[in-house]
């Protein structure tokens, strides 16, 4: 938005089939007043690309090869486009008769370019399983897997790399019960069901009545090779504790935790008017079991008292940290560019990279939250404004 107010043309490259990343995925954490969580500020951003003249949107879209330089690099897109969205009519047919669960083609945002996208990665066409259910009842002929290879390219005079990032798979901490007992959920799990839902229950559809918050679950482990802090995760633990017990003012939050990182702006005022609402204890959760009531058996070291100690819960949420996106390295082999020694992609100075006109924004260089990832992009549209001559840009 900043580059595109400035009179430059943006062509934005997103690989998934939306954007907004995973600021698009996360719930709203206000309670009777606003947490400041920003997520809303993410989603009204993103809103307002689809009316922007100077913005180009290509979902889908992957970086095959980048060459040349400032001023004139010249971009590779693989971009396969299996909607027509001059045929589509949004009729659902294609969505209605398709056997994925979820759906492998399915209404997209308003803001992308098609009305309906394609998931390559469950659509079973795609993988090879010989299913042409929506081609044979799309009544315009709007879709065609032939389109595997579609190629764009585009030449521009600088490049934002803001390619976020994964989160940890709590599956690596397999003692704590991830993907073994359905109500041990990972944070993200927690975000998309309230986002969607608006609550969270218990796989049988109980009200939970004990819900813990386990930390620091994949950040700062020698084990797992993220001996970082993730930074993140103790605010929004602390913000969907507040925001369970604001919705049910009988269940009970507890967060176990290593150390509290409350730094920024507000949020050690928000911690300490959290303290008597949330339950904290200073320990590690080592292992959970399910007992024949479903309740979760939570075994865990107590450090403020020096013992060991097990407690039963109806829900575990597991606060899974923020790491490198698993492509990071092949699109800094493209770029030239340099990653960091956990594989994040390193800069020079702030946004500035090893590589000139090559400029960063938001957590693909470590962890962010919403607010640092806009502050970062606001820097590093400035940085390409100063860089790109005033007579290169389209009136």
């Amino acid at each position: 938005m900043e580059l595109a107010n400035a009179g430059l043309m943006v062509h934005l490259l997103e690989r998934e089939t939306t954007i907004g990343g995973n600021a698009a995925l996360l719930s709203c954490k206000a309670t009777d007043a606003c947490s400041a969580c920003s997520v809303c500020v993410a989603y009204e951003r993103t809103k307002d690309l689809a009316s922007h003249p100077r913005i180009e949107v290509m979902t889908g879209a992957e970086v095959k090869s980048v060459t040349g330089g400032p001023g004139n690099f010249r971009i590779e897109i693989q971009r396969p486009v299996f909607v027509d969205a001059n045929r589509c009519i949004s009729c659902g047919l294609c969505s209605g008769v398709c056997p994925t669960a979820p759906k492998a083609i399915r209404p997209a945002a308003s803001w992308l370019s098609s009305p309906y996208v394609v998931d390559q990665s469950s659509c079973l066409s795609l993988k090879g399983g010989g299913c042409t259910l929506c081609v044979d009842n799309c009544p315009t002929r709007a879709i065609d897997f032939n389109n595997k290879l579609g190629r764009q390219d585009r030449t521009v005079d600088a490049i934002v790399v803001a390619t976020g990032f994964d989160v940890f798979d709590p599956k690596q901490k397999g003692s704590l019960g991830y993907g073994l007992y359905p109500n041990v959920l990972s944070s993200l799990d927690a975000e998309k069901t309230l986002r969607q839902k608006g609550s969270l229950k218990c796989v049988d559809g109980r009200e939970p009545e004990k819900v813990a918050f386990v930390q620091c679950v994949g950040s700062r482990s020698d084990s797992t090779g993220k001996a970082y802090c993730s930074q993140v995760c103790c605010k929004y633990a602390i913000r969907l504790a507040r925001l369970l017990k604001y919705q049910n003012p009988q269940v009970k939050t507890t967060i176990f935790y290593i150390d509290l990182q409350t730094a920024g702006k507000g949020f050690r005022e928000f911690y300490e008017q959290s303290r008597d609402a949330i339950r904290f204890v200073r320990g590690i959760p080592v292992a959970v079991s399910e007992g024949p009531d479903k309740k979760l058996r939570v075994d865990f070291e107590d450090f403020s008292r020096a013992e060991h100690a097990q407690e039963p819960f109806d829900m575990l949420v597991l606060s899974v940290g923020i790491t490198p996106r698993k492509d990071a390295w092949t699109l800094a082999k493209a770029l030239k560019m340099n990653l960091s020694e956990f594989g994040f992609f390193n800069s020079v100075d702030g946004v500035i990279t090893n590589v000139e006109g090559v400029y960063l924004a938001g957590a693909c260089q470590g962890p962010r939250d919403i607010p640092e990832a806009i502050a970062e992009g606001i820097a590093a549209a400035k940085k390409v404004i100063e860089a790109v001559p005033l007579k290169e840009r389209p009136s």
